[in-house]
């Protein structure tokens, strides 16, 4: 539809501007000013289809998949994300490679069902979930780090019809880059042991409180 009306419009300003052409050589000034303003009309129609085609595309639903290395200390997310105005439903993945977990398992959103992954996704609104390690990811020398496919899903409920588009990413350019670009991701791993380490004080001190009180009572029962 898109194209069919490009060309139309293509075809109009160009048939406009002959009339203007034939005009101007019959010296029939009243024609081809017709012709002129007929060719502005045209290209102004053709601005604002394009301004509202680009108002309609940011409104619907875009889902991408990206990778995420900074989120969680020491682990790879990828994470799903919906950046348009509009929910997408029944999300799905087709890959033409299987992206593999640390395991070896074939990486999904969804683990209970195989053919719809993501069931809803609002704007603005992401999900992920664990790749593995850095060290999982790039220790195979001359292992395939690009990888593609499509994106599936419905823009309402109600519709049957499906929207498909390409995707592809890669983890070619992280292979030499700082993990880590701040250290707030270590920090708030290594702060999340503090209860651990809290509790095996408190175990510590209760152990010693006892020994104390009962070598307390030893030597009040020597008096």
């Amino acid at each position: 539809m898109r194209k069919l009306l490009i060309t139309s419009f293509t075809i109009l300003i160009l048939v406009s501007l002959f009339l203007a052409f034939l005009s101007f050589q019959n010296k029939e000034w009243e024609s081809m000013t017709a012709s002129i303003s007929l060719t502005i009309a045209i290209i102004s129609g053709w601005i604002a289809y394009e301004a509202f085609y680009m108002q309609s595309i940011n409104r619907r639903p875009q889902i991408v998949l990206r990778l995420d290395f900074r989120s969680r200390y020491g682990l790879v997310l990828l994470v799903a994300e919906n950046l348009g105005s509009q929910p997408a439903f029944n999300i799905r993945f087709k890959w033409n490679q299987d992206l593999l977990n640390h395991k070896g398992e074939k990486v999904t959103f969804n683990k209970s069902n195989s053919q719809i992954e993501i069931p809803v996704l609002n704007p603005n609104e992401s999900t992920s979930t664990i790749i593995g390690s850095p060290s999982t990811i790039f220790e195979k020398s001359g292992a395939n780090l690009d990888f593609n496919g499509n994106i599936m899903f419905q823009e309402s409920l109600n519709s049957k019809k499906e929207t498909s588009y390409p995707f592809q990413f890669s983890f070619q350019h992280f292979r030499n880059a700082p993990m880590d670009e701040t250290e707030e991701p270590k920090t708030m791993y290594e702060l999340q042991k503090i209860p651990q380490h809290l509790d095996k004080i408190k175990d510590e001190l209760s152990r010693i409180t006892k020994v104390l009180n009962i070598e307390n009572s030893k030597k009040q029962e020597q008096k």
